[in-house]
C-alpha cells in the first residue's frame, strides 16, 4: 500500500463513526403532529411530538377566484425519513433538507398556511398563520 492509499485509509476508519452522527435523535414523524407558527415578518414553524419531517411546505392563502393558494417556500428531506426536526425557521434551510422552491418575501396582513408532510408526502399536521 502506498503512503497515499494509507493515508486515505486512514481519514476513511476517522470518519466512518461521524457518517451515522446527524445531531438530530428525533424518530420520523408517523402519525398526526400538531403545528403551530409565529405570526412574525420570518416565522418559526415547530411540531409535536418533535420527530422528523421529510417536506415543509408553506402557501399563501388566496381565494379561488383569485387563483387560489400559492406556494411561498418549500424545503424536501434529502434523503426520505431523514427530514428535519422541530423547529424550522422561514426561509432557513436545515442541512438535512434542500430548497424546493425558495422563500418568497411574505407580506404583513395577509393570510399563509404551513405544511409538514411525512415520508410518504401525506400532509400530517398544518397550522395558518399572519405575519
Amino acid at each position: 500500500m502506498n503512503l497515499l492509499s494509507r493515508r486515505v485509509s486512514a481519514l476513511a476508519l476517522a470518519v466512518v463513526p461521524f457518517l451515522g452522527c446527524s445531531g438530530a435523535t428525533e424518530p420520523v414523524c408517523s402519525g398526526p403532529v400538531t403545528v403551530t407558527a409565529t405570526s412574525a415578518a420570518r416565522p418559526t414553524f415547530a411540531w409535536t411530538p418533535s420527530c422528523l419531517v421529510d417536506q415543509v411546505y408553506v402557501e399563501e392563502s388566496i381565494a379561488p377566484s383569485a387563483g387560489g393558494p400559492q406556494a411561498r417556500w418549500i424545503i424536501q428531506s434529502r434523503v426520505t425519513g431523514q427530514g428535519a426536526p422541530s423547529p424550522v425557521a422561514y426561509g432557513q434551510v436545515p442541512l438535512s433538507m434542500r430548497e424546493a422552491l425558495t422563500a418568497a418575501t411574505l407580506m404583513s396582513g395577509h393570510h399563509y398556511r404551513v405544511g409538514v408532510y411525512d415520508s410518504a408526502m401525506t400532509e400530517i399536521g398544518a397550522a395558518s398563520f399572519t405575519p
